[in-house]
């Protein structure tokens, strides 16, 4: 890889950090109630490096008890999104705002394949894994 291209992805993730951490610190006290062990978003990039939209994950209505049933950010931001999106990142915090592994499931993984996006884990490119 080269230095420009490490470079460019390094400001992209720069980014995506600061975007979602902000997003992440906005909604922990809403969500605090839920008693959540840690939250997720993602952050859609366009080819040209511009941010397209931040999701977090949710839950859906109506959903099962279940796990894996609640809204994955990668899929909502491809639904609304679509190809036009080239990298999604995704990012997972733990409650004491420290950033843990994640990465997408199955399905999140071939959709997004599917329609020739990226996604990469935060804390594999600040390398935490």
């Amino acid at each position: 890889m080269t230095e420009g291209v490490t470079r460019e992805l390094m400001k992209k993730s720069d980014k995506a950090i600061l975007a979602l951490t902000s997003r992440l610190i906005r909604k922990l006290d809403i969500e605090k109630e839920n008693n959540l062990r840690y939250r997720v978003a993602a952050a859609a990039y366009s080819k040209q490096g511009n941010l397209l939209g931040i999701e977090m994950n949710g839950w859906r209505e109506l959903a099962t008890v279940r796990r894996g049933t609640g809204k994955h950010a990668e899929a909502a931001l491809i639904k609304r999104f679509g190809k036009k999106i080239d990298t999604i990142y995704i990012l997972r915090v733990g409650n004491a705002l420290d950033i843990l592994p994640i990465h997408p499931c199955e399905c999140c993984k071939n959709m997004a394949a599917k329609a020739g996006i990226k996604i990469v884990p935060i804390h594999e490119m600040l390398n935490l894994c």
